[in-house]
């Protein structure tokens, strides 16, 4: 392939562009990993990235046009009569919304995503909100920062609220909207690898996998990344097929918005890279359009992102006793964890064994199949779908064997499982290649493979999905809910101040500040309750076991400094752990603290920490 390639590029009729993509690419190494430094990438990020954005998203739009322009009678004429293939979409996609329930799933993650999307709504500014207050009738942020995670996702949702005014829901409004798109789109990857039965079975397989449900109806960018990933695998095929320059820019811009979806969708770009050599040589000639040219370049600031993340240890989140995100240490937990997740049959995780077991036979049967035909001489050339499953499943595989060096990758972890859903994709895919591979055989394999798919669904399935397990046993989403519905009523403006996130008071539009803030500023709390800023205070705590007998007290970690007077209004069990609501009275002066102490006797105890 290499020889290939440089003889291509030798006898390319236009050498300039592959000078100046040589170029491009020596610019973008210098400025991705040299000249510009973090904190300045942190301020190009904040700036540039909705406009890097909207013009990534206009670009793919107007390439996808060009491409689909001449093939409108072919699509058009599917939307108009979609067949049984497009009622059992429409019934995937009503059954993975039946699923779980739509609220947050992961904290607070998904509260850190919609907080991106209502700052890039109101500023057209990359930043996460953390502090706002209702000033004049306008809620005005206060304290931003620029998240970890990637903002493609967060763009789409700020285009909703743009369109139609801010509102929590529509980032589940998103999620729904990429369902049945997504599902669509794993139909036409499973028929051109499979065929029109397998590829219907592919879609069932993963409809009916709880994980794929409760990340359709959450608020996470889960879904997304596995829809624009189905989308770049499709783009590869059509690339294969015909490979000519608007196919060709589509799917690089494709490619740099999928590294935009999650943190190791960058991996992508390879397998993406693989394809067009492959189409290049199957074409014979080299096709270098502008997008391919400055793709490196438009690739930049995905680097300078990952970056700022390398060199901003506050957001890695580690837990006690760890210093770095990657790390052998991590790998025997997180492999003992992802076959735990893959092969559980307890209710208590979203996975599906059945799609486990037949996707894991199928793709060793893959294997064995590839390398026979690696082995062959003189063999047949694969098909498109074909070798684009092969450069993007080994990707797939690749991205898992990465991640389980990763500190927090312990797929039977409730809020980690997510990260199976690019190898969950591949397993189907692998199952409709392999009951395919059967069926012209005497077994029957689509008929024996979907009654059992019926009989595990009945049997197992859905009684794991009327448990939710994995989704109602989330105690701190609840403890926030009850939270917030113990705000509303209060006869506000209230300021909260909490012992977990501001984030998503913040959303619901509730001044909030944490704990550690709240300890420190007494004088500023204290005028705005004489002025009547706030109506009320509330202050959330959680209570512990402080003695054999089981009497409980407040956490160290909750506890306000002495000259704080709290009247406890709730109080709720989450599990073992009880949380409290209390009223602040009022806020001692020091010097009226210091009278109290001189009556009494006793010194007076300041707290004031972070």
């Amino acid at each position: 392939m290499i020889r290939a390639l440089f003889n291509l590029i030798g006898a390319a009729p236009d050498r300039r562009r592959v000078g100046l993509f040589a170029g491009c690419t020596l610019v973008a190494l210098i400025t991705g990993f040299g000249v510009i430094s973090p904190s300045t990438a942190k301020l190009l990020i904040t700036a540039g990235g909705y406009y890097y954005m909207l013009g990534l998203v206009a670009l793919a739009g107007w390439l996808g046009f060009r491409v689909a322009a001449p093939r409108r009678a072919v699509w058009l004429g599917w939307i108009r009569r979609p067949g049984w293939p497009g009622a059992v979409i429409l019934l995937a996609t009503a059954f993975a919304l039946w699923s779980d329930p739509f609220k947050h799933k992961v904290l607070f993650d998904e509260y850190v995503l919609q907080g991106t999307a209502l700052h890039m709504h109101a500023t057209k500014e990359i930043g996460t909100v953390i502090r706002a207050y209702d000033i004049a009738g306008s809620w005005v942020p206060i304290d931003t920062f620029l998240d970890k995670r990637p903002y493609f996702f967060t763009f789409l949702v700020s285009l909703v609220h743009d369109l139609t005014g801010y509102r929590i829901a529509n980032m589940f409004f998103v999620n729904v909207a990429l369902t049945p798109v997504f599902f669509a789109l794993v139909y036409w990857l499973g028929r051109e690898v499979a065929g029109r039965g397998a590829a219907l079975l592919a879609v069932g397989l993963l409809a009916t996998m709880p994980l794929l449900g409760q990340n359709a109806t959450g608020a996470g960018m889960e879904l997304h990344n596995l829809a624009m990933l189905a989308l770049t695998m499709a783009l590869a095929v059509l690339w294969l097929r015909a490979p000519d320059g608007d196919r060709l820019s589509l799917l690089v811009v494709g490619a740099i918005l999928l590294a935009q979806s999650r943190y190791e969708s960058a991996i992508f770009v390879v397998p993406v890279a693989v394809v067009i050599v492959v189409g290049w040589i199957n074409a014979g000639r080299l096709i270098l359009t502008w997008p391919a040219v400055v793709a490196p370049l438009l690739l930049v600031p995905r680097v300078w992102h990952n970056r700022f993340l390398d060199a901003s240890p506050l957001l890695w989140q580690l837990n006690e006793g760890q210093t770095s995100r990657f790390g052998l240490d991590y790998l025997p937990g997180n492999v003992a964890g992802a076959w735990t997740f893959f092969f559980n049959l307890r209710p208590s995780l979203a996975n599906s064994w059945f799609l486990s077991a037949l996707g894991s036979v199928g793709l060793a049967w893959f294997l064995g199949v590839a390398w026979r035909w690696a082995r062959r001489p003189g063999r047949a050339p694969l098909s498109p779908a074909t070798l684009t499953l092969v450069a993007f499943g080994a990707a797939i595989v690749g991205n898992l064997g990465l991640i389980m060096f990763y500190y927090w990758s312990r797929l039977d972890d409730t809020i980690a499982s997510r990260f199976a859903l690019p190898m969950c994709l591949l397993l189907a895919l692998s199952s409709a290649w392999f009951v395919h591979r059967l069926d012209p055989g005497r077994l029957r394999a689509l008929r024996i493979a979907t009654g059992a798919f019926a009989g595990w669904l009945l049997v197992w399935g859905l009684p794991v999905l009327a448990q939710r397990l994995y989704t109602s046993q989330n105690l701190v989403i609840q403890e926030v809910e009850w939270e917030h519905a113990e705000l509303l009523k209060r006869p506000g403006p209230v300021l909260f101040i909490s012992n977990k996130s501001t984030l998503p008071f913040v959303l619901w539009r509730i001044p909030a500040i944490i704990n550690g803030v709240g300890r420190q500023r007494a004088a500023h709390i204290r005028y705005h309750l004489r002025e009547g800023t706030f109506k009320e205070v509330i202050v959330a705590q959680a209570l512990r076991p402080t003695s054999a007998k089981g009497e409980m007290g407040v956490d160290p970690d909750d506890l306000m400094p002495e000259a704080y007077r709290l009247e406890p209004i709730a109080q709720k069990r989450f599990g073992g752990r009880y949380a409290r609501l209390s009223r602040l009275v009022a806020i001692d002066a020091p010097e009226d603290a210091a009278a109290s102490a001189t009556v009494t006797g006793t010194p007076v105890k300041t707290v004031s920490r972070q």
